[in-house]
């Protein structure tokens, strides 16, 4: 199929899919809800990046199990959880999910700010993430239903900048917060005096209550749709498992590259953005204020640049008949942010070294976008959730699971200095970086194909039945 007859068939109008139409007030008040929520989502999970040093002292836990409490531990049961999500997601009222989603890790990011012991935090994190991991699973799924083809690129870009800009703006939140309650330490009546790292936790989970509230007046597209038997749509009972994985069997090359290719993406950027505190602290003899503020400014301001530019350079290569566009992003990113960790960790000043984390922040931040608008468009429709699913499942198993721990591992047991968490973090850069720039070159060749696949599928029982109005056309003539 010619990337033109694709393109014609992404931007055939919403309610010719079976999905009515929706107003654009209603559709932008559902993105700047999920905008606020990913926001929300990123401060929370961030938060421990600023609190390293502070929960090291109270709990005297190493950088490994550092790493495991911020990586691994997350990343594995949002992995876990985020199939079986996906699956409610594609059948079920998104608005309602998302909410429950938010208000669940809310309150275990708040519940983290009791932690006495080291396991404590650890199950405090294992709600926050379950509960986010219903936020990007949902919030793809329900913009692609509230925005017509050609105008969901946009909506997805500007949702994706959130992410950044929740970085960032959790990291000064947070570093504002501390710096207030290390002044004067909040007493807790039945707690007693709460460190200011719980005191942090707590301010910054309550918050995200409110913000579930909101996600309950977003539309759901869902319960005006017209439920008739040509509608293409898929069924409120969802698509067979058996049928996602014929679709990833026919597509595997392109899933496999596409995937994994983001999940070694983000080793890389779960690897610096965790320990990138702690090595102006360890190295430049910055405060965790300093760099704190510093990163967070970079984050909230050239982060939503690099998500915004990358989603817009991949519609600038689509538009001229690139069909890989969204790979092409990814290749750059990758190369981008093994040179900037590279001279990070070659830097002898803590400002030059900051010029090149500015550089970092705006090449992490390009898949934002690109990425799940490329997981859209090679999926079909009724499984957009499940496949988002797998993506940020991988991605967040690879990333946020490994690239942490790398981190810390290699401080702890090859280097076996603290001194040398830069080098630790050069190192996991540069090899995964790599990794996943071969992974999405690879995956090139087979992306056309894939596209194509993904317009021309249609659920069983309607390719069922025009296969048997062939079949009568055939016989009649």
């Amino acid at each position: 199929m010619k990337l033109e007859s694709i393109e014609a068939e992404r931007l055939e109008p919403t309610a010719a899919r079976g999905v009515p139409e929706i107003s654009a007030g209603r559709s932008w008040y559902a993105v700047g809800v999920l905008l606020v929520a990913y926001i929300f989502s990123i401060m929370d999970r961030q938060i421990l990046t600023l609190l390293v040093g502070p929960i090291q002292q109270t709990l005297h836990v190493s950088d490994t199990l550092m790493g495991v409490l911020h990586g691994f531990t997350f990343a594995a049961f949002y992995a876990l959880m985020g199939l079986p999500i996906a699956r409610i997601i594609d059948r079920g009222d998104r608005r309602l999910i998302i909410a429950i989603g938010i208000a669940l890790w809310s309150l275990a990011t708040a519940a983290g700010g009791l932690a006495t012991e080291y396991w404590h935090l650890l199950l405090a994190r294992v709600g926050v993430a379950v509960g986010e991991a219903v936020l990007l699973l949902g919030a793809v799924s329900l913009i692609a239903d509230l925005f017509p083809a050609n105008r969901r690129g946009r909506a997805m870009s500007i949702f994706g900048a959130s992410g950044p800009f929740g970085s960032g703006a959790g990291l000064i939140a947070g570093g504002l917060i501390l710096g207030i309650f290390t002044l004067a330490p909040p007493v807790l009546p039945g707690f007693g005096a709460l460190h200011p790292w719980q005191a942090t936790m707590m301010a910054l989970g309550l918050p995200g209550l409110v913000v579930a509230l909101f996600m309950l007046a977003v539309t759901e597209p869902r319960n005006a749709r017209d439920r008739s038997a040509s509608a293409v749509a898929a069924p409120r009972e969802g698509v067979p498992v058996a049928a996602v994985r014929q679709y990833v069997a026919r597509n595997r090359r392109t899933m496999l590259c596409l995937m994994l290719g983001a999940g070694f993406f983000y080793t890389c950027v779960y690897g610096w953005s965790t320990w990138v505190p702690t090595y102006f602290v360890r190295e430049f003899g910055w405060k965790y204020s300093e760099i704190g503020k510093a990163l967070g400014l970079l984050l909230a301001s050239v982060g939503p640049v690099g998500a915004i530019f990358g989603g817009w350079l991949g519609d600038f290569w689509k538009r001229r008949g690139v069909a890989h566009g969204y790979l092409r992003v990814a290749i750059v990113a990758s190369l981008g942010l093994v040179v900037s960790t590279l001279g990070m960790a070659s830097a002898h000043d803590g400002h030059v070294a900051l010029v090149f984390v500015a550089l970092l922040s705006l090449f992490s931040f390009f898949l934002f976008g690109a990425g799940p608008s490329a997981i859209q468009e090679i999926s079909p429709a009724p499984m957009r959730g499940q496949f988002a699913a797998l993506y940020t499942g991988l991605l967040n198993l690879l990333g946020a699971g490994c690239g942490p721990v790398a981190v810390g591992v290699l401080t702890d047991y090859v280097l076996k200095s603290p001194m040398a968490i830069g080098h630790s973090i050069a190192i996991v850069c540069l090899v995964f970086g790599a990794i996943a720039c071969v992974l999405f070159r690879y995956g090139i060749r087979s992306y056309r194909g894939t596209l194509g696949n993904a317009v021309d599928w249609r659920p069983a029982a309607v390719a069922e039945a025009a296969a048997d109005t062939a079949k009568a056309a055939a016989v009649a003539h």
